[in-house]
């Protein structure tokens, strides 16, 4: 299979269009080649542990059903749209999509989603959090993009779905076989199937703010010691004694933004890297000798990512961070580009690599490719 790369003017896209409107990119991934199809699709889905759904319905009755599925569950009349979740996790043809966008970094990436639909098939109008590339795979879907939405939005009553109450169309497409719809996080979208029809989301996900900000106050938090205080020299005599003063505020606000400055990137790199909703369990492997191991490979799902610090790298996986010297860089990226490595070539590149890579199949970063 020819690697998928996308027909990008990178520097003019990210300036244009990244997290600011959709962009529509026709044959940008011609010709393609699905790295699944349908009945493989639904293969998948009938899988314990899968995060498969079933959309049925039309505006503005909708359901959606939880997997794993029956057989019979695909025996539908009404429109109906499978989708699954993570599908780089189980098949490499499908983990080879997330190199089609090498100018986007890779701890950006989130995963794979494949759907099938059948006839007027459809997840409704909805919009998501996360920047999404829509690749067309088998037949033509036609997708209508709306404006920014947000919690504010009016949607319809739904435990699941993010559906909106009165969508208005501002564009429409008409996707064929390799092509792309770029969608930012917020922009209210709607695609039907005309015929039956499949489709490849590349999700890239971002991090709340909020999540950032508590991995930075924890991070301080450890590297503040208990004895340092709220100081208060020179201060103004009190004529209410129960008083919080303007000064007082100052002064406290003051010390607390001195405590939080802090230019150790440990906090943004675990933060980064800690597994999302899609990334599988797995349990710490029983052998974590090298011995018999010829090649390594990033495992799927997996957060990887590294910082270059003054004299050393500072590796991330899976929310853990751990120091390594720069004569393991070249491995390092080439895991983070889901290369596969050689063990014993690795072995060799410094005394530091073997406690690094039992340390990343610990942390179920990587994994025999054998």
């Amino acid at each position: 299979m020819p690697p998928y790369r996308l027909e990008l003017e990178t520097e003019d896209f990210l300036a244009r269009y990244w997290q600011r409107e959709h962009a529509y990119l026709p044959a940008a991934l011609a010709p393609f080649v699905p790295p699944a199809d349908a009945d493989e699709l639904a293969g998948l889905a009938l899988e314990e542990g899968v995060d498969a759904r079933i959309v049925t319905g039309q505006a503005p009755y909708w359901e959606q059903h939880r997997g794993p599925f029956r057989g019979e569950d695909f025996q539908r009349q009404e429109p109906w749209t499978l989708l699954v979740q993570s599908v780089d996790h189980y098949w490499d043809e499908a983990a080879e999509l997330l190199h089609a966008i090498p100018s986007l970094p890779t701890w950006r990436l989130d995963d794979v989603m494949m759907s099938y639909a059948n006839d007027g098939g459809s997840a409704g109008p909805h919009y998501d959090n996360y920047d999404v590339f829509i690749i067309q795979g088998e037949g033509q879907r036609r997708w209508q993009i709306g404006g920014f939405c947000d919690s504010d939005t009016p949607r319809l009553p739904h435990d699941e779905l993010r559906l909106l109450a009165n969508f208005q169309a501002r564009a429409e497409y008409l996707l064929n076989p390799g092509d792309v719809l770029y969608i930012p996080p917020g922009v209210a979208h709607f695609g039907v199937s005309l015929g039956e029809s499949t489709s490849f989301s590349i999700g890239f996900r971002a991090p709340r703010l909020s999540d950032l900000l508590a991995a930075w106050v924890d991070n301080r938090l450890e590297e503040i010691e208990d004895d340092v205080l709220f100081r208060d020299p020179g201060r103004e005599p009190v004529w209410r004694r129960g008083e919080i003063t303007s000064r007082d505020l100052e002064r406290a606000s003051v010390q607390v933004r001195a405590a939080l400055e802090n230019d150790d990137p440990r906090w943004l790199g675990e933060a980064l890297t800690i597994g999302g909703a899609s990334a599988p369990q797995r349990n710490e492997p029983a052998d974590l000798s090298l011995d018999s191991v010829a090649n390594m490979r990033r495992t799927p799902g997996s957060r990887l990512a590294w910082y270059h610090a003054e004299n050393e790298l500072l590796v991330f996986a899976n929310g853990a961070c751990r120091d390594v010297p720069m004569a393991l860089q070249e491995a390092v990226e080439q895991l983070c580009d889901d290369q596969r490595i050689p063990v014993d070539a690795t072995l060799d590149t410094h005394d530091a690599a073997g406690p690094l890579l039992r340390w990343l199949m610990r942390e179920g970063c990587i994994e025999p490719d054998d």
